[in-house]
């Protein structure tokens, strides 16, 4: 370019360059960055943090969905978190083959091969967990001397034999090893020492079967084992064949109870399997090795899965079996990666809600710090612009200036993120990284652009004055519309379907918050300017007429505050509906604070013992009484609570768990003469009930009971109830039988700050049986998985990064406006106004705009909650899938308003402009005044 050159100025090239001594032109990039090194650092700083919160959340949730992924395998039993291959054994050789009908330990080997060479990768199974062996089908009942009978009922035994690498896991504590022959009926087994505990068995105990034949089958005890490892898969592969467990009889009321255990035998007596009722099954359990499996591996382990057991790896595996017809499942596998694609699914949905939440409140602080320097900078590039400066030309030197900063910022950014959170990908993290340097290399040098690309002169652009534009009405529309239909396909759909649309409803609800308020803002200035006029004071009508004169376009603070209140509350809100549903479902379950519980009755003098732990403040002894049925009424089982009742009552308030009316406990006292018990019962039983009186089967008798109220739900059970009075309940079954059919089986504890280790040490002090149950730590279980924490630590991290972004807009849009106000403040004082109008007079005239944009950031949120209430299901959030299957708890999780995320960040974005203000006006002293009183005497103009 050519130069100009005048007589005591320095040399400049003629877009305004500097150049040096020597002739050369100085360095655009560094001459600026030298010249304004504070404002290059702290846009720096911000594009730093901005692409580091950029990249470490794709990275993060990675690392959330391995976790747990990996977590729910690990805490499934293996015979569900594995491929199992069952074959029925034939009772003799299969017509048209020549393979055995039981197969034997090196035909049980080769079938584990055929299995191993058809997985599939990502399907990788565990060779050192895998077991394989043979059981009887189905349990058979068995009789002999001793035996534990809790019901009456005879006992259940599994024979099985699992001669896969048995010495190693298996331990003889007493007496020898099974014998593999088989002698006048007679098999030898042994069994754990913990099963020979509860069964009543010893070395040579003996317990006796009928065979297919009918023929008595005798299994002698020869010794007693122990596990080298409780955990291994060799015992935890088939159920109860480390302890007993009872089991009840469905169809029977009250359910009676019986033992069913598991007994070893050799391999070399497999043979005698088949010979029990509904013959014998060759198993195989495979667990998946889960060491090196990842989220993004879950599509790719379903289609391999589906190959092994429907599609053609099945075929190979049948046709390479050397046992006939194995059959391939995987299903409980299949549900748990379901169950966790369903978790993660909403994950991410809720997570990329809170991100582009908080990318627009970062993307606009980014463009407001643009704007403010393409604003601090307009005399300088004009200047530039008629000295013949091109705009390619400022252009690329204004983003060669920033560029010098975001860029060299956003990549210490991104890789303190890729150091701090270890992922195994990091394509996403790269790419939101570099993203984050977009808007702060490019708003400066587009705004400088726009704004000079032909020569303008200025106008007043009064926000009171101003006339928006067809233009501006099409853009506002469009927004409207776009926010209404994101809403509604929100609402529909739910978060687990959720897009960049419908994750950018809170975004966009902001935005149309700030447009209404823009829209509404002119209005009440116009209003109050005229009157203003005729007060006695200066302080008022000037700061009407400052802020009626205030450019129109201050968008970008409003829309930042309101996004950045938006995305706050929203987070508050996800967090306090989650943490909402795991406490009340953790009430519905336990029923109070904690909940003591026998397997028959309480022992005496348990509730005062309770009574003296510290914390207790109240206790409630309840007799529960499940799978009752109305006598001639075909009706669903429910349970049957024998109460005090003004204890429950009290219990039932506390709670809140009475449907918001007071438990109606003198209604349950019968009356005098007897009759019927008057019940409290719930909306399923009562429409079976009717007005009549029907009769229940007790205990230890029957029962007639009438329905006198009617709650949605009670302490101590969920499901279907009826809640009577256990004096009524004595009394009745003492008239009818003699006798107290009435003793509690459960105490429910309230009281803040109890004491669990205490509470379980004196229960456990009254009788060994007693079962104590926690709701503080039941709640903490629900969302107690990789995922949920995950989640909510980013939720976390949300709420603390949009009201930093909410008070960094605020801030840039208060010291932005600062040397203008400071200015026309000295000017005013050169006039006569006193120190303390100038204070009152900067504070009318800038907190009226940030009250407005914080109280419609708060209402925006409030309101952001209510419509987007209905479309969030927080229910994957706050509850494992392992929660969920259990059934443990059947309460939605809701956003629920959260009065600490919409109340604290508006008031203290209200503090911050208050004090920020208050030290402007305090700065504003006498050194202004006499600096502009000697530019205004010397006629120099801003």
């Amino acid at each position: 370019m050519a130069t100009t050159r005048r007589p005591g100025t320095a040399r400049t090239t003629a877009d305004g360059t500097p150049r040096a001594p020597g002739g050369t032109a100085a360095p655009w990039v560094r001459t600026r960055l030298r010249a304004s090194a504070g404002g290059a650092l702290a846009l720096g700083l911000l594009v730093a943090v901005t692409a580091f919160l950029a990249a470490a959340v794709p990275r993060q949730v990675e690392a959330h969905e391995n976790g747990a992924l990996r977590h729910a395998l690990a805490g499934t039993p293996p015979d569900q978190r594995g491929v199992t291959v069952t074959a029925d054994v034939l009772p003799g050789a299969a017509p048209g083959t020549d393979r055995v009908p039981v197969p034997s330990p090196a035909e049980l080997r080769a079938a584990v091969r055929v299995l191993r060479d058809a997985a599939r990768p990502p399907l990788a199974l565990d060779r050192d967990e895998t077991v394989a062996g043979i059981r009887t089908s189905t349990p058979v009942p068995v009789s002999g001397r001793g035996l534990s009978r809790p019901s009456g009922l005879d006992p259940h035994l599994t024979l099985l034999t699992q001669p896969l690498a048995e010495d190693e896991h298996v331990r003889l504590v007493s007496g020898r090893p099974p014998s593999p022959d088989v002698r006048d009926d007679t098999v030898e087994a042994v069994v754990t020492t913990r099963t020979a505990e509860v069964m009543n068995l010893t070395v040579g105990s003996t317990v006796r079967f009928p065979d297919v034949t009918g023929r008595r089958m005798t299994v002698r005890v020869s010794g007693l084992v122990a596990p080298r490892d409780r955990d291994a898969a060799h015992w935890r592969a088939q159920p109860d064949l480390l302890e007993p467990s009872l089991r009840t009889v469905s169809d029977q009321v009250p359910p009676p109870r019986y033992w069913h255990f598991s007994a070893l035998i050799d391999s070399g007596a497999r043979a005698v399997l088949p010979r029990c009722d509904g013959g014998a099954v060759a198993f195989w359990h495979h667990p998946v090795r889960t060491g090196a499996l990842t989220a993004a591996d879950v599509p790719a382990l379903r289609s391999a899965l589906a190959s092994l057991t429907t599609g053609p790896d099945a075929v190979r595996v049948r046709d390479r079996s050397p046992v006939a017809d194995p059959e391939v499942a995987a299903d409980g596998l299949v549900v748990l990666l379901d169950a966790f694609d369903g978790e993660r699914r909403t994950a991410r949905s809720l997570v990329l809600i809170a991100a582009v939440g908080v990318g627009a409140a970062a993307a606009v602080v980014l463009v407001m710090a643009g704007a403010l320097a393409a604003a601090g900078r307009r005399a300088e590039l004009a200047l530039l612009r008629a000295r013949g400066g091109s705009l390619p030309g400022i252009g690329l030197r204004l983003l060669g200036e920033t560029a010098a900063v975001a860029v060299p910022a956003a990549a210490v950014g991104t890789a303190c993120a890729l150091w701090w959170v270890p992922a195994p990908r990091s394509a996403a993290s790269l790419a939101l990284g570099a993203a984050a340097a977009v808007p702060a290399c490019l708003t400066l040098p587009v705004l400088a652009a726009a704004a000079h690309r032909r020569p303008r002169p200025p106008v007043r652009d009064d926000v009171a004055a101003a006339r928006p534009s067809r233009r501006r009405t099409v853009v506002e529309l469009t927004v409207v519309a776009l926010a209404v239909g994101g809403l509604v396909a929100l609402r529909r759909r739910g978060t687990a379907e959720a897009d960049p649309l419908t994750a950018a409803v809170p975004v966009l609800l902001a935005v149309v918050a700030a447009l209404v308020l823009l829209r509404a803002y002119p209005l009440p200035l116009r209003l109050l300017a005229r009157p203003a006029v005729r007060l006695r004071g200066v302080v008022v009508p000037l700061a009407l007429a400052r802020l009626g004169r205030a450019p129109s376009v201050s968008v970008l603070p409003l829309l930042a505050v309101l996004v950045a209140l938006t995305v706050t509350s929203f987070g508050g809100s996800v967090l306090a509906g989650a943490a909402a549903a795991r406490a009340r479902a953790a009430v519905v379950e336990v029923g109070a604070d904690a909940r003591v519980e026998a397997a028959t009755t309480l022992p005496g003098g348990l509730e005062e013992r309770i009574r003296r732990v510290a914390g207790v403040s109240d206790t409630t002894a309840v007799r529960r009484e499940e799978g009752r049925i109305l006598s001639g009424v075909t009706s669903r089982p429910f349970t049957l609570l024998a109460v005090e009742p003004r204890s429950y009552a009290r219990l039932a308030d506390r709670t809140g768990l009475d449907g918001g009316a007071p438990f109606p406990a003198a209604a349950l006292d019968r009356a005098p003469g007897g009759g019927p018990l008057p019940a409290v019962v719930s909306p399923g039983l009562a429409e079976e009930l009717g007005d009549g009186t029907v009769l229940v089967e007790a205990d230890r008798g029957p029962a007639r009971i009438r329905a006198v109220a009617v709650r949605g739900e009670t302490p101590a059970v969920p499901g279907e109830f009826a809640v009577v009075s256990a004096d009524a309940l004595t009394a009745a079954a003492r008239a009818e039988r003699g006798g107290d059919t009435s003793r509690p089986t459960v105490l429910l504890v309230s009281g803040s700050g109890l004491d669990g280790r205490a509470l379980t040490a004196e229960a456990r002090g009254a009788a060994e049986d007693l079962t104590v149950t926690l709701r503080s730590r039941t709640e903490a279980g629900y969302g107690a998985g990789p995922l949920q924490d995950g989640t909510r630590r980013v939720y976390g991290a949300a709420v603390a990064a949009g009201a930093g972004y909410g008070a960094l807009a605020l801030l840039l849009s208060l010291l932005g406006s600062a040397p203008e106000r400071r200015t026309v403040l000295a000017r005013l004082r050169t006039l006569g106004l006193g120190r303390g109008q100038g204070r009152a007079l900067v504070g009318a005239e800038t907190l009226p705009p940030v009250a407005l944009g914080v109280l419609g950031g708060a209402g925006t949120a409030l309101a952001a909650v209510s419509l987007l209430r209905p479309g969030v299901d927080l229910t994957p959030l706050a509850f494992t899938a392992q929660a969920r299957a259990s059934g443990g708890q059947a309460v939605r999780a809701v956003l629920t308003p959260d009065a600490g995320a919409l109340v604290w960040p508006p008031l203290a974005l209200l503090a911050l402009a208050c004090g920020v203000v208050a030290v402007q006006a305090w700065l504003s002293g006498a050194r202004d005044v006499r600096d502009e009183g000697n530019r205004l005497r010397t006629g120099e103009r801003e």
